[in-house]
């Protein structure tokens, strides 16, 4: 076997990486003699073989490692084998389900790669700049597995690169993909993370099965996710609200393409605060209210200010939640653990002198896997509960 570079590791983090966490940052680690991409031996502070990684030297954080055998390279071979591991372990795609993530980077054990496909399209999101180094490879071999016809690279803010490409023609129709039965268009260049928030799958269908003959707001609703599967299970009417003109253009076209009457239903281009601070009491009243908000905290430092504004957000949709109405709150931020989130909530039921109870808190749907000993990866929090003031 080729011999790799070393970095020695400079804290005592042995424990939590031999446990499953395959982050190593900048402070923790010296600086070996490779460049952005290169494949690195980790050492333990005594000098032993820890583990294998790709360096990256312009992000913090500095090494992903990929394998804590010293007997396996991390080559295409080994990224072959895990992104077949992956489709193997997903039981999309199928007849009703066409859209799915084929790769959750550290979840399926490609750290620093994700791969959404909709229908034939295939959408890569490297990383960071070390992370490039696998997209070559991994169209070749996802292009062997399934039937794709289109290419598209989302880059993180990370990286040094263009955010976003095309890989060969571009298509001349609107991409669409199918979820449940239900079609939906994807925009992978423009759209929210790769165009559509496929995380949320199951909570769709948990939420929806409860919609039936109600009267649904669906708040940060982008293109209709939600909203769509609310009304196809006879949602007596819904109300999507987005400060985006695009989204909700595009959730109005959900509606039709799955011959939902968009006129039936609600579109209000607004701020989700300055809606709620405008909100009639004296209104028909929701009888499910669904928050799904955007990250607030995309760093540690931020979560201060995000829990305020999670609780602040929260407890104003309770306090317009009538009596035995379904609340729906959701927090995709990796720093607001569930015990955290769980925590919010409660702030912010006092906060609204609104009893809630709580049905279940669930997490992304099964193509977003968490490895064992990497809690940071379970990011998705999605609360559903019940106001009960009498």
């Amino acid at each position: 076997m080729r011999s790799y570079p070393t970095a020695k590791l400079t804290q005592p983090i042995e424990e939590s990486l031999r446990s499953g966490n395959p982050w190593i940052f900048a402070d923790a680690i010296s600086t070996p003699d490779a460049g952005t991409g290169d494949i690195v031996d980790v050492l333990d502070t005594g000098g032993d073989f820890l583990g294998r990684g790709v360096f990256d030297p312009g992000s913090p954080l500095r090494v992903r490692l990929w394998t804590l055998n010293p007997e396996v390279p991390v080559d295409d071979g080994l990224l072959q084998r895990r992104v077949k591991a992956a489709l193997k372990r997903r039981p999309f795609p199928n007849t009703d389900t066409t859209g799915f993530r084929l790769l959750h980077g550290e979840g399926d054990r490609v750290p620093g790669l994700v791969c959404d496909i909709y229908d034939k399209t295939a959408v890569l999101r490297p990383d960071g700049d070390a992370a490039e180094r696998w997209l070559k490879p991994a169209r070749r071999v996802i292009g062997k597995l399934l039937n794709i016809d289109h290419w598209a690279i989302r880059r993180s803010h990370q990286s040094s690169l263009p955010r976003a490409e095309w890989w060969g023609d571009e298509p001349t129709n609107t991409l669409t993909f199918l979820e449940g039965g239900l079609r939906f268009e994807v925009d992978p260049i423009q759209g929210q993370k790769t165009g559509f928030f496929l995380d949320q799958r199951a909570n769709r269908r948990r939420v929806a099965s409860i919609c039936g003959g109600r009267r649904v707001l669906n708040l940060f609703g982008y293109t209709g996710g939600f909203s769509v599967f609310a009304a196809d299970q006879g949602a007596a009417r819904t109300t999507t609200v987005d400060i985006a003109g695009p989204a909700l253009d595009a959730a109005r076209r959900n509606f039709e393409r799955n011959h939902l009457p968009a006129a039936a239903h609600g579109f209000d281009r607004a701020d989700v605060f300055d809606f709620l601070a405008a909100f009639n009491p004296r209104s028909p009243p929701f009888e499910v209210l669904i928050c799904d908000p955007p990250s607030f905290a995309h760093r540690r430092q931020d979560l201060p200010a995000a829990t305020e504004s999670y609780r602040h957000l929260f407890a104003t949709v309770l306090s317009i939640a009538p009596d035995k109405s379904t609340v729906v709150l959701a927090s995709c931020s990796s720093h607001i653990d569930r015990p955290r989130f769980l925590d919010i909530i409660a702030q912010a039921a006092r906060t609204a002198d609104t009893p809630l109870i709580l049905s279940g808190c669930y997490g992304a749907d099964v193509d977003h896997p968490v490895p064992a000993g990497f809690p940071e990866a379970d990011y998705l929090q999605c609360a559903i509960g019940t106001v009960a003031r009498d």
